[in-house]
């Protein structure tokens, strides 16, 4: 009994200690488990900080990339671009001797190339007949004997191919920027950046510059042999009036009112659509205007030549800047619009210098100028943070300086002031014409909202309803694509047709007039080959209103 009480105490102690063993080893393998989850823990720890250091280095990577102005270095080599195009049209022009600056002084060179104007009439001679022939005359073009066949296909050609590929770039740009993804979203309209259209348009905008240089030096006539002078400034006068148009909603017609605060009430109503047609389809339009101008005159070496294409090239690189946040710069804006008024000042200067016994000058400077500080002034962001009776203080600077001014300023008579009231005939012009563009837009809105009214899915439609294609829009068949674009570029055609019918039958009509004419036929034709061509290839949306600024 004692060796058996023995064996189980024996037994029990080994049954202690195996335990004993058994635990500790346990708590071994326990500890190092919690050793190994720990290390596992920090590792997994520090590969995660490691990735969020990664995405956030790479986040803030993309958005260096993003802020950086590759629209800003795009324009700053479009105006390099140009000031050695200048410098080019001085340095050629200097060399083959060429000093045609006015037809009112004309050198030996200068008659030996050019027709005088026809200060006097000329009984029976074509387009130089009648009193009012002078004013319808373009100085800087040859000889009639001196033009052939080859002197017009040269500019007409680069013309056609010059607008027709910066309208195809331009149209496909706009379609990607229209087209949403498959989940209905779009991407951002305006970026910092330059996509490859910016740079195909600004390509062909310079090779473009550079043949028509080297058609000055060869063939040397522009469009000017066969359209009148009067569609060429009536072109641009109606670009300026579009961007009347575009900056509207943020600046209103005068001093800045209305202003936007009191026009968001109004912003669904039919009265505001102009606004938003412009702003969607101008670009056509204005590509097509300074296009047009811009051939139309030779790459003649005077001053009032260089600040004319000036303007012209600040169009086509704020075309080729479409879709950047620099193309909604104000102030480069504002220059685009007020331009006209150095460029008027220097061809005044230049040409018409003690014309009739007067300076022209005051009329085409203060007509412009009266534009500038009833209307486009007031598109600058800094107005909306100071009081709105401070818009009352250029306004009076400006009218000391005209009456101060036209106090100097003589008749044919010799008597002062009694020229003053010319400075109310280009903004009268101006007001008339944008009055105009808005009525027939408004009205053909109207017309097309009653058409669709009829036809148009309501917005709770189905896409399948609404025929929405793979890239997420309403797709039209490629042959009624072709057809619309083929339409739209007839409604320019009629402007181009207008010009050079009414230049070949030799009308006996006044400048002014004529003048008056173009822009009324040319602000027609822009509504409507936008609203009915342009509008259903890039649609605007019946149901959604574009925002307005605050």
């Amino acid at each position: 009994m004692g060796e058996g009480t023995d064996q189980s105490e024996h037994k029990s102690q080994s049954l202690e200690d195996a335990k004993h063993e058994n635990g500790k080893d346990h708590t071994t393998v326990e500890g190092a488990d919690e050793d190994n989850s720990g290390e596992m823990r920090r590792r997994l720890g520090n590969s995660k900080k490691e990735l969020v250091e990664s995405e956030v280095e790479e986040a803030k990577s993309l958005k260096e990339k993003d802020d950086y102005r590759y629209d800003i270095v795009l324009w700053m080599f479009g105006m390099l671009f140009f000031s050695v195009l200048i410098a080019l049209i001085f340095g050629i022009g200097a060399e083959r001797g060429w000093d045609a600056l006015s037809p009112y002084h004309m050198s030996n060179n200068s008659k030996a190339r050019f027709l005088p104007e026809p200060f006097t009439p000329e009984p029976g001679v074509y387009k130089r007949s009648d009193s009012e022939a002078s004013g319808r005359w373009y100085y800087w073009k040859l000889k009639p004997e001196d033009t052939t066949a080859w002197t017009r296909l040269f500019v007409w050609a680069s013309y056609c191919f010059h607008n027709l590929s910066v309208w195809l770039v331009l149209y496909l740009q706009h379609k990607a920027k229209n087209i949403p993804d498959k989940d209905g979203q779009y991407s951002p309209k305006f970026s910092n950046g330059v996509d490859r259209y910016n740079l195909i348009m600004f390509g062909l905008n310079t090779f473009f510059h550079l043949l028509h240089l080297l058609n000055t030096h060869t063939t040397y006539d522009g469009t000017a042999a066969d359209t009148s002078i009067a569609s060429s400034q009536s072109s641009v006068i109606v670009a300026l009036i579009v961007m009347v148009m575009i900056e509207f909603r943020d600046r209103g017609i005068l001093f800045g009112y209305p202003t936007p605060n009191q026009l968001r009430r109004h912003q669904n109503s039919i009265w505001m659509s102009p606004v938003y047609v412009m702003r969607k389809y101008h670009g056509y339009f204005i590509y097509w205007a300074a296009i047009y101008t811009f051939w139309y005159h030779p790459m003649e070496n005077t001053v009032g030549h260089a600040f004319g294409f000036a303007h012209t090239w600040f169009f086509m690189l704020q075309g080729s800047l479409t879709f950047t946040k620099f193309h909604l710069n104000k102030y480069w804006r504002l220059i685009l619009e007020t331009w006209v008024t150095i460029h008027s000042l220097i061809i005044a200067a230049q040409t018409g210098s003690g014309v009739m016994g007067k300076e022209l000058w005051p009329m085409f400077v203060f007509g412009f100028a009266t534009v500038i500080f009833l209307t486009q002034l007031y598109g600058l962001t800094f107005w909306r943070d100071v009081p709105s009776w401070s818009r009352s203080i250029p306004v009076a600077l400006y009218v000391v300086i005209v009456v101060f001014t036209y106090s100097f300023v003589k008749d044919t008579e010799g008597r002062r002031f009694t020229r003053i009231s010319e400075i109310i005939r280009i903004p009268g012009i101006y007001y008339l014409i944008v009055l105009v563009a808005w009525l027939v837009i408004v009205a053909i809105v109207k017309i097309q909202k009653k058409k669709d009214a009829k036809t148009l899915p309501s917005p709770n439609d189905s896409n399948k309803s609404l025929n929405i294609g793979k890239k997420g829009v309403s797709q039209l068949p490629l042959w009624k694509e072709v057809v619309f674009l083929c339409f739209f570029v007839l409604t320019y055609l009629v402007c181009v047709f207008i010009s050079w019918i009414f230049e070949y039958l030799d009308l006996k009509v006044n400048l002014i007039v004529l003048t008056m004419v173009y822009s009324f036929a040319f602000t027609l034709i822009a509504a409507i080959g936008g609203s009915f061509f342009l509008k259903p290839l890039l649609p605007m949306s019946p149901y959604i209103v574009p925002p307005m600024n605050k």
